[in-house]
């Protein structure tokens, strides 16, 4: 039996709007849109730190 909570699809996500150039929109208006920041995967984070490491460990290994 459905949860009573659920109505509809788990939500999915979003797109992004078409710039303003390309609809046919002004410059200002593309100024007005909310900037969309793109997150990392964590193994991105892993990966830097991993480097930072091995630099350091180097760098004390050559000192």
């Amino acid at each position: 039996m459905p949860d009573a909570g659920s109505t509809g699809p788990a939500p999915t996500a979003t797109t992004l709007p078409a710039p303003a150039a390309a609809r046919g929109g002004s410059a200002s208006d593309a100024a007005r849109e909310p900037r969309v920041f793109r997150v990392l995967p964590l193994g991105v984070g892993m990966v830097l730190v991993g480097l930072g490491l091995g630099f350091l460990g180097l760098r004390l290994r050559r000192g």
